[in-house]
């Protein structure tokens, strides 16, 4: 330990307790400051993971608008009806989202969002179940994101009183999109299958009551992780559907 450092540690030593705190505030502010944000910053992360709701499943709302009282009905009526802790647990909504086949200029923004947004979540497997107009149930049939709900009954998938409600869709096979689209084809071509890829819950009174004007459609992501929390879901929604809640 050098002089001049002995010096200033019995200067300090002899300091009083207010000199000592503003030796320290002036020489030391930069290390404090850094200590403060560092123990915010903990505490922040801390605190979220504490406080963190675990997804118990990722539901979009694609060209449909669900009100007040019907996300409620998706959210909160699912947790109570699987016995799940609300503090604890959620069901993720993916709000305001619209696709289209040819959408108007005004429109074309969000539309695009929304396709990027879905790709994501779909290979993030973080979407399970897609609520949807009949443009969107046909957009995501084609493009084949849609799980094939035959085979998925077969295994007891889907409770025997939906199987009425399970609709067919056209699903495109193969195509020559990329070559067309950078002219490396003359004509477009595709094939095609039926698949029964979701159901029309139009006559469910817990989405008919809430007043869509079109049929409502609902599907299953074909890559979800949770198929068995899908059956749960829809053993709920038909009995909401029963009993009118």
């Amino acid at each position: 330990m050098g002089r001049d450092e002995k010096a200033v540690r019995e200067a300090y030593r002899r300091m009083g307790l207010k000199a000592k705190l503003v030796y320290i505030l002036t020489y030391y502010w930069w290390a404090i400051l850094l200590g403060i944000i560092a123990a915010v910053i903990l505490g922040s992360v801390i605190y979220g993971q504490l406080t963190k709701k675990q997804n118990l499943l990722y539901i979009a709302c694609l060209n449909v608008s669900a009100g007040g009282e019907l996300e409620e009905s998706l959210r909160q009526g699912y947790l109570d009806f699987a016995g799940e802790d609300p503090k604890k647990t959620d069901v993720l909504l993916y709000r305001n989202m619209y696709i289209s086949a040819d959408p108007a200029d005004a429109d074309h923004q969000m539309a695009y969002a929304s396709r990027l947004k879905l790709m994501a979540t779909i290979n993030g497997k973080l979407l399970d179940l897609v609520l949807m107009n009949r443009e969107a149930l046909e957009i995501l049939s084609a493009a084949g994101y849609l799980l094939d709900l035959s085979e998925f009954a077969e295994r007891g998938g889907i409770p025997e009183a939906l199987l009425p409600y399970l609709t067919e869709n056209v699903v495109v096979l193969e195509d020559n999109a990329i070559e067309y689209n950078l002219n490396e084809a003359d004509e477009y071509h595709e094939v095609t299958a039926l698949r029964t890829n979701a159901l029309d819950l139009s006559g469910i009174p817990v989405i008919s009551g809430a007043g869509f004007p079109d049929s409502i459609f609902l599907g299953i992501i074909a890559n979800t992780p949770r198929l068995e929390r899908c059956t749960d879901y829809l053993k709920y929604l038909l009995a909401a559907g029963q009993t009118g809640s």
